[in-house]
């Protein structure tokens, strides 16, 4: 059976490395949808996490020129895609009114 590749030591050093340089350049916000990161709680649904530009599974490789920061929720969603899915904000209904003004 074969071992993860995230579960190793390398990936491990690769990530906190880029982790600890979106901290240094201010990143604060998600790439992208734009919600602030918490770099403390990485399993929130605003946690910064590491995912890859181009998939490991399309031939990207761990470089960190390959790695961006981004929040668990567009990581979790973009899955093996080149982009996450677009989140849908639920939107407001109109206000119903009984009356014709």
């Amino acid at each position: 059976m074969a071992t993860s590749r995230t579960g190793t030591a390398q990936w491990f050093n690769v990530r906190n490395h880029a982790l600890r340089l979106a901290q240094q350049n201010d990143q604060t916000q998600c790439p992208y949808c734009g919600i602030p990161l918490d770099y403390k709680n990485k399993r929130a649904a605003n946690g910064a996490q590491v995912d890859h530009i181009v998939p490991h599974s399309r031939g990207g490789s761990d470089r960190i020129t390959n790695l961006i920061v981004c929040c668990a929720r567009c990581n979790q969603s973009k899955s093996n895609r080149s982009a996450p899915k677009q989140h849908t904000k639920p939107q407001s209904k109109p206000l119903w009114t009984s009356r014709k003004w």
